[in-house]
């Protein structure tokens, strides 16, 4: 008899122990009831940003950890909304498991100037901390958002060199391959602009060959830039049939225009350069190097060649009878190697420095 009641308690206890595995599997994660906060800065915190030191720190953001109930993992993104805006179409600035995140002086220009900040002028962000579990961003919850005050800037832009990605491209999604760049202005380091042909579902812009960010893209009817991969993805600059378009693109401002292009097609058969560049003095005017048209448009070239400090020209055909130089006049070259692109449609150019 004794056995007997051995056994049912035995066989009681593992039914017990069971049954307490499975409840805590089935564990739902309740967030804590009270709101987190913002730690620092607080509200009506002033920003004013300096143009001269991009890569200082311009804002450090702490928080309170979230308490989701039992041991997990939190993901924490900070969001930007324009003030005033209850955050219906926030920013995500960056992803994080600890509960602090800095930027950078030109991050948050970008930023600020994204959010439709004039420069060289206070204006307000809205900041807030949203947390998050597991690999699908479930049990969302939010901080109490707060302000801050920032004043960006418009001045000296660097030189940036794009690249073109995407489906419109003739690199496709590769950011190792293809990647033609668009043209710099030769006086204004902030415009870019590109007139060629793009297959249809548009592209996106690469700074720096065989890297997913920096980048630019869309948000809506406005640039969206992208510092690095952690940050949300952006659109893409729409080109909804194949054919020519003409772009611009203003990285200051955050905009750009994009529309069909309607000028002259003439198509050559060669295209050269030449000018004092290739040997130093006046006899290299008498020469002429061969660009390569490109197989997926027949109005960009490109050849990489070492130069020498001095002044140059493009022609067509071998003839001084088509040619183009910087506003009618020569092009100014300081020596080095560089890959050359040219467009015969507008006539820009680009010398990226090469190895």
């Amino acid at each position: 008899m004794k056995h007997i009641y051995k056994i049912f308690i035995a066989i009681a206890l593992i039914t017990g122990l069971w049954s307490c595995e499975n409840e805590e599997n089935l564990m739902i994660l309740e967030p804590q009831e009270a709101a987190f906060s913002i730690i620092t800065p607080d509200t009506g915190s002033s920003i004013i940003l300096n143009k001269a030191t991009p890569s200082n720190t311009a804002l450090t953001l702490t928080w309170e950890k979230v308490n989701y109930g039992t041991p997990t993992i939190v993901t924490y993104t900070i969001q930007f909304a324009a003030s005033n805006t209850e955050f219906a179409a926030p920013l995500d600035i960056s992803f994080s498991t600890t509960t602090h995140g800095t930027m950078t002086v030109a991050e948050l220009n970008a930023k600020a100037l994204e959010l439709g900040l004039e420069p060289d002028a206070e204006g307000t962000i809205d900041v807030r901390i949203k947390s998050t579990v597991g690999t699908t961003g479930s049990e969302p919850k939010f901080s109490e958002p707060i302000t801050i005050i920032v004043t960006p800037y418009k001045g000296v832009f660097p030189k940036i060199d794009l690249y073109l990605v995407g489906p419109g491209t003739a690199a496709g999604w590769s950011v190792t391959s293809n990647n033609m760049p668009i043209y710099r202005d030769t006086k204004d380091n902030t415009k870019h602009y590109y007139t060629g042909y793009f297959n249809k579902d548009g592209f996106k812009l690469i700074e720096q060959i065989g890297f997913w960010a920096p980048a630019y893209g869309t948000n809506g009817d406005k640039v969206m830039y992208r510092a690095t991969e952690n940050d949300t993805d952006p659109g893409v600059f729409p080109t909804t049939a194949a054919g020519y378009y003409t772009f611009e693109i203003n990285l200051e401002d955050l905009t750009y225009k994009i529309a069909p292009y309607t000028g002259p097609m003439t198509t050559y058969a060669t295209i050269t350069l030449t000018g004092s560049v290739l040997t130093g003095d006046d006899a290299g005017w008498n020469m002429d190097v061969p660009l390569v048209q490109s197989t997926f448009d027949a109005h960009i070239w490109k050849v990489t060649q070492t130069l020498k400090t001095g002044k140059m020209k493009f022609k067509a055909n071998n003839s001084w009878d088509v040619s183009w130089g910087d506003d009618g006049g020569d092009i100014l070259v300081d020596a080095g190697k560089y890959d050359i692109w040219f467009n015969d449609l507008d006539g820009r150019y680009m010398f990226i420095p090469t190895p």
